[in-house]
């Protein structure tokens, strides 16, 4: 009896223990600090898409030489563009070794040699454009390297293909000794330009149109982010903030102890600020670029369409440009703005991986309101004019078609125009 009570003990005391390990296991509570660091934020609510850093990589512009001096520009609204850039991304590039720029008779290739130049506008660091570029093999030779432009021509005389990556200051240029392009490859991209508008050599890189080219007017409606949605997003906690009204300008100010929002445009432009000890080190341009896409994709996300450009200069404290701008375009077509109204871009101060300061719309383009009205953008000599008097004896770089956006009350009005980027990073309107 004594010993059947032991076991019946027994067996009460192992269930007893079972029962207690599953509480345990199931009902612990959580060891995660829940004090929040002041590098963390709150992302309370999705509002724009998420976009990864090389579908924001592509070319400003590819421009195409046919030639006996003859070339002509593709843009990302033009259909030729994607063709023939869709065919270069594919391709292997490999083997590469540094080159002296000078042992290469480039104003010989630009007037003779059939080719490509597809060009970025700004340098970018190799270990991102590798991203884009899905056949360029890693080489420690160029992975702290920028590239501003990629030039693929097939020589003349003897039809070999020859393949350099340029940075913007003609310092740094290395050749792909080993290419999977063939010179009908080249002569195959190269022959859509002969359907395409003439475009004439200027100066400093930059062609300009012989004929007029068609751009429609068009008008978007919209919708916008508001403050409580852009407070919620960027504060830690947004019940610790305070919120003070510009008698002014009517502009609405957040702050809690470190940070400061400015909502402003009557709730359009979102001004952002969070001090940051610089710490000591080097920054490092693709760490600066993928943090600037990740703080997007986790405060605002993506409200259209974007690109990677030169920012204007800024000198952050470490002495080096710490801007990084993301152009917006529509229907392939980069949007500028003039004046006081800002659209079109967002712009963010980033040292050593961390964000300090960051500018955006918060418009939403919506639906286009009625149809295009034709429009036709000037050409030749009369463009000339007007880039020099826009330029005002300062260097340009780029020119391209634009919408020139104003505000009418529930929507937006683009304009086409032609823009002009100065060698300061800096946009203005030529026409």
């Amino acid at each position: 009896m004594i010993e059947r009570g032991k076991s019946f003990a027994l067996v009460l005391l192992v269930a007893l223990s079972l029962v207690q390990s599953y509480f345990l296991a199931y009902s612990m509570p959580s060891l995660e600090t829940k004090v929040k660091t002041e590098q963390d934020y709150v992302k309370t609510e999705e509002l724009g898409p998420e976009e990864k850093v090389e579908n924001l990589l592509y070319p400003e512009s590819l421009v195409v030489h046919m030639g006996q001096d003859k070339h002509t520009v593709f843009y990302p609204h033009d259909n030729f563009y994607h063709m023939v850039l869709e065919k270069l991304l594919s391709r292997q590039f490999k083997g590469f070794q540094r080159v002296e720029a000078s042992t290469i008779d480039w104003e010989s290739v630009r007037r003779e040699d059939a080719g490509i130049e597809i060009r970025f506008g700004r340098d970018v660091p190799f270990s991102l454009l590798q991203r884009a570029f899905k056949g360029i093999e890693g080489d420690s030779l160029l992975s702290t390297g920028e590239i501003d432009r990629v030039w693929i021509f097939a020589r003349a005389d003897s039809g070999e293909v020859r393949s350099f990556f340029l940075s913007a200051d003609g310092q740094d240029v290395f050749e792909a000794s080993q290419v999977d392009l063939t010179a009908q490859d080249v002569e195959q991209s190269v022959g859509f330009g002969e359907y395409w508008q003439p475009f004439s050599y200027w100066a400093n890189g930059v062609y300009v149109p012989e004929q007029s080219l068609a751009l429609g007017r068009v008008e978007v409606a919209f919708t916008k982010y508001t403050a409580d949605q852009m407070q919620r997003n960027l504060f830690i906690d947004p019940t610790t903030t305070k919120m003070i009204q510009d008698s002014q300008d009517g502009a609405q100010i957040y702050r809690d102890t470190k940070r400061g929002l400015k909502i402003e445009q009557e709730g359009g432009w979102l001004s952002f600020k969070d001090p940051v000890a610089r710490a000591e080190g080097r920054d490092e341009p693709a760490e600066n670029i993928t943090a600037a896409v990740q703080f997007v994709n986790q405060h605002g996300g993506w409200n259209g369409a974007f690109r990677l450009t030169e920012a204007p200069s800024f000198i952050g404290a470490g002495g080096t440009n710490s801007a990084i701008r993301f152009q917006q375009l529509y229907s392939g077509v980069p949007l500028v703005s003039a004046g006081e109204f800002r659209f079109g871009y967002m712009q963010l101060s980033v040292q050593q991986g961390v964000v300090s300061s960051y500018e955006r719309s918060l418009l939403v383009l919506g639906d286009k309101e009625g149809t295009a009205q034709p429009f036709s953008l000037i050409a030749g000599n009369q463009l000339l004019t007007k880039i020099r008097q826009a330029a005002a004896g300062v260097q340009v770089e780029s020119l391209f078609p634009a919408y020139r956006t104003t505000l009418s009350q529930d929507k937006l009005i683009l304009e086409p125009v032609w823009a002009i980027r100065l060698a300061s990073g800096e946009v203005r309107i030529a026409s």
